[in-house]
This record gives C-alpha cells, structure tokens and sequence, in this order.
C-alpha cells in the first residue's frame, strides 16, 4: 500500500493514515512519543528506551538517534534519573513498602546511582522508617496480640515477620515490632 493511503475496510470517520513497516522513525517523532510517555509520569533512562523500542518495534529505529533524542531529553531536564528515582520511592513508601524493598526496586529498574537519595527523600531518618514501619504492621495487624499455646505463638510471630520482611524492613526493626504484641500474661513453655 503506497504511503499515506488509507485502509478501504475502516469506517468512513475512522480512516487512519497507514504506515509502511520499513519506515524509518524520524527523530521528531522519537521526541513526541518519548514527551508523551513523560507526560503521564516520570521514567528511568533505560524504561524510557526500552518503551520507546517496544512502540516502534515494527518500523526502523536506529540506535543512534534513540540515544540522541534521550541524550537531548535529558539536557532538556525532562528526564531525569534521580527524580525517577525518587518519585519511585515516594511511591512506594506511600503503599508501605521498607527501604530494602526500595532499594531492591531501584536496582532492578536501574537507578542504582541514586537510590540513597531517593531514601533519604522518601523518609528523612531511622525513626521515621520505624513509625512507618509500625503504621503498615498496626494497619494490617491491628494490634491484635499473639496469643495461644507456644506452637500458635510461634508461628504467629513467624507470619508477622515474613509479612513485614517481605515488605522491606530490616529483620532487626521488624523483631521489634512483633516482641511488642506478644502478651505478656502469657507465660514462655
């Protein structure tokens, strides 16, 4: 189908402008997706591209220009690494998630560089991690006391501290938390 014909089997007020699979995506083009993408939340350099090649993944897309225009965006200050990262934070500070989860995350979306950063933003001290700690086990636990005989208690311990590991707390902090909500009427067998 020559360039720019239209598709006969779409309706009449739908008719979209085909495009040719071996065309080459013009830099122009590269910059309006990319803003697009970045317009609706912030992303890393390297989810940047990776979208960016997913979109265009059926037409040409050099190399060289891709990393232009991300080089170009970057200058421009609409990309930015440490920003990504700590929005990442902030975001997943806010659904309860631990430094350790964080710092994970951050890694595997490959901002490594600035996770640091990003925590001290998401909570400015230990302290802090602690009353954040304690929010996600009161709001999940409420402050129900592990009772039962030593079996029960155990492995009721053993669940509070999975769910709060998993969740990205130090073991340390999370041991903490749990020893609060033994009962104390209950005697050690």
């Amino acid at each position: 189908m020559p360039r720019g014909a239209t598709r006969p089997n779409l309706p009449e007020g739908l008719a979209r402008v085909v495009v040719e699979l071996g065309e080459s995506v013009s830099p122009l083009e590269l910059r309006r997706a990319a803003m697009d993408l970045l317009a609706r939340r912030e992303h890393s350099l390297r989810e940047l591209s990776t979208k960016l090649r997913k979109r265009f993944r059926g037409r040409q897309l050099d190399e060289e220009t891709l990393e232009r225009s991300l080089h170009q965006l970057t200058s421009d200050g609409l990309l930015s690494d440490a920003r990504y990262a700590a929005s990442r934070a902030r975001q997943l500070t806010n659904r309860g998630y631990g430094p350790n989860r964080i710092r994970e995350d951050l890694r595997q979306q490959g901002v490594e560089a600035f996770v640091n950063s990003a925590l001290d933003d998401a909570c400015e001290a230990s302290d802090d991690w602690f009353c954040h700690a304690s929010a996600v086990y009161r709001k999940k636990y409420q402050g129900a006391p592990i009772v039962g005989d030593f079996q029960s208690r155990q492995k009721e311990k053993a669940k509070r501290l999975r769910f709060l590991q998993y969740r990205g707390f130090s073991a340390e902090l999370s041991r903490k938390l749990v020893s609060a909500d033994e009962d104390p009427d209950v005697p050690e067998e």
